[in-house]
C-alpha cells in the first residue's frame, strides 16, 4: 500500500510539473489614439465610467478590499444623471418608454 501511495505521489508531482511548463501568451496592443474616458464620481467609493469608443457605461464600486464593475444602460444614465449626459453622445435623448404592466388575473 505504501508503494502505491509513493507511486501516485510521484505521478502527481510529474503531472503538475508538466502543467506548469505550459506557457501562456498574451499580446499587448497600444492604440494610436483614443477618445477620452469620462469618470463621474458619485462619492468616495462609487463612480460611473463612460467609454465613448465602445459606447459602454459602467458603475464602478470600490471598497478597502473589494472592487467591482457592472454594466449600466447608457440611455438611462444619460437621462437620469445630468453630469453624464454631455459625455454620452451616441444614446438617443427623449422620453422614457412607457412601462409595460402585467395583465390582471
Amino acid at each position: 500500500m505504501n508503494g502505491m501511495r509513493q507511486s501516485l505521489l510521484l505521478h502527481a508531482v510529474l503531472a503538475f510539473s508538466l502543467v506548469g511548463c505550459v506557457s501562456s501568451r498574451f499580446d499587448v496592443v497600444k492604440m494610436a489614439s483614443t477618445e477620452k474616458f469620462a469618470v463621474i464620481n458619485i462619492d468616495g467609493r462609487n463612480a460611473y465610467l463612460i467609454d465613448p469608443r465602445t459606447e459602454s457605461c459602467f458603475l464602478m464600486t470600490a471598497s478597502f478590499d473589494n472592487h467591482s464593475t457592472v454594466h449600466v444602460p447608457c440611455d438611462k444614465l444619460k437621462r437620469n444623471v445630468p453630469e453624464a449626459a454631455t459625455f454620452i453622445t451616441w444614446a438617443p435623448s427623449g422620453e422614457e418608454a412607457p412601462a409595460v404592466s402585467a395583465p390582471t388575473p
